[in-house]
């Protein structure tokens, strides 16, 4: 299995700190899981303004510790949200939740 984390983006943003690296992906992990679960709520709610809302932050969030493939499903989750796609978005979170268990996965190993 690939890793979901770019831990070459990573060294290079942390000058090869890897204390640091994880301190950044543990931040990420505590603030993702509770932004998925509002997400996960507003998709059960059809609620698009907060989709998008949570799918804009998860974008910004995961690019910004090298996780390219939660940030690429959380701009597309961001940017083809309406209220005709709302069974497309659930998919893309249940994707985004696969994705971040792994993330978890990873750096609990």
């Amino acid at each position: 299995m690939t890793s979901p984390i770019d831990w070459d983006y990573l060294a290079t943003l942390s000058g090869g700190d890897r204390e640091f690296e994880l301190e950044l992906l543990q931040t990420f992990v505590a603030d993702a899981q509770e932004r998925l679960q509002t997400l996960a709520n507003a998709v059960n709610q059809g609620n698009i303004e907060q989709i998008k809302r949570d799918a804009h932050h998860l974008k910004g969030a995961s690019g910004n510790v090298g996780i390219t493939a939660m940030q690429t499903i959380a701009a597309q989750l961001e940017q083809s949200t309406t209220p005709e796609t709302l069974a497309q978005a659930a998919t893309l979170v249940a994707d985004l939740k696969r994705l971040f268990s792994d993330v978890v996965k990873e750096i609990s190993a």
